[in-house]
């Protein structure tokens, strides 16, 4: 196995070797290295022998160094699930499509084992399928002030700086600048502008029939999100920390998922999101799953799961997360700071 490189200055060595030294030898005798390479970087380093044998007969013997390697076995052991549970995954290239089941089979077959499935007669039951359009929001609901996104086009990282980007306005104005846009993503409603909580807006609820079973819907206003924009607006890749039953009722929306241990984004995480870009290629050969969510389709973004969404046309989706079933995984930020 390589070695760690050295990043310990070059100075005059005493009979032992100091605490960074000392800690490059531990780290790579970890990382399974040979003694006698670990030898030949120190010589080279001009390090006295008996201060080589020093240390390694330090680290052979450190209690620590056997904590460590006791740690690093049960990691290396959970690796190993995560590299089954990925080979299985991969044998089923493609997301379900299905009615929808009944919420003891939904919960059994996709919420326990976090399984994403796209439900295809919900939406279509809705009134806001046939009704919903820029034209009748802005009759109906023209004068609701709201928060938009604006400014995002100028900005790497919109998303993880959305406050900056937040301005009050009233959706018929908003609706205006989405039609004379083009495609774009300087302009967006996203989930942190918590427009559906908006009391103005409750008369959207009245067009939504959620699956019944699945969800308190006494909670819907404050848990559901509406996203709206033109042609080209992202979400960069990112995971959530509940479960989300995700709607798409104008538009298409392009949505590459990639599975919660999926190892080069747990390395690439910053809080919930991640530091690469599946639409730059950076996740070439990771196993993931792309789809096009069509008007009138249901997507189930189980918790955890890494998604990008790209809108191909003007779209208006909606999402909830107050299912029935306890989903507060709040602590499951894998990204966070140590």
């Amino acid at each position: 196995m390589s070695l760690r490189a050295v990043r310990v200055s070059r100075r005059r060595h005493g009979p032992a070797l100091s605490p960074a030294y000392r800690a490059w030898v531990a780290e790579n005798l970890l990382r399974g290295a040979d003694e006698a390479a670990i030898r030949a970087v120190l010589v080279e380093r001009a390090v006295p022998a008996a201060a080589i044998d020093e240390a390694l007969v330090r680290a052979r013997g450190s209690a620590e160094l056997a904590g460590a390697r006791a740690a690093i076995r049960g990691l290396q052991r959970e690796a190993l699930v995560g590299r089954l549970r990925r080979s299985l995954r991969a044998t089923a290239p493609a997301i379900e499509r299905r009615t929808a089941p009944s919420p003891g089979e939904f919960v059994a077959r996709y919420w326990a084992t976090g399984t994403p499935v796209i439900l295809t007669d919900v939406v279509p039951r809705w009134p806001a399928f046939s009704r919903w359009s820029p034209a009748d929001l802005r009759d109906r609901f023209g004068a609701a002030e709201i928060e938009m996104s604006i400014g995002r086009a100028a900005d790497d990282d919109p998303d993880v700086r959305f406050k900056e980007h937040c301005r009050a306005t009233t959706l018929g104005e908003y609706i205006d600048r989405v039609l004379a846009a083009g495609e774009t993503n300087d302009v967006y409603l996203i989930a942190n502008n918590r427009n559906l909580a908006r009391p103005q807006l409750h008369g959207l609820l009245a067009d939504i029939a959620l699956p019944p079973g699945y969800f308190d819907e006494t909670r819907s206003a404050r848990c559901g999100a509406l996203w709206f924009g033109p042609a080209g607006t992202v979400t960069s890749l990112h995971h959530d920390t509940s479960n989300i039953l995700f709607f798409q009722v104008v538009g298409r929306k392009r949505f590459r998922l990639y599975p919660p241990d999926e190892p080069r984004l747990l390395a690439a995480a910053r809080g919930v999101y991640s530091t690469l870009d599946p639409e730059r290629h950076e996740l070439a050969g990771a196993f993931g799953l792309d789809e096009v969510l069509l008007p009138g389709e249901a997507l189930f973004l189980p918790v955890g799961w890494w998604h990008h969404v790209r809108a191909l046309d003007l779209s208006i989706s909606v999402a909830f997360n107050n299912f029935v079933w306890p989903n507060e995984f709040e602590w499951y930020k894998p990204g966070a700071p140590g």
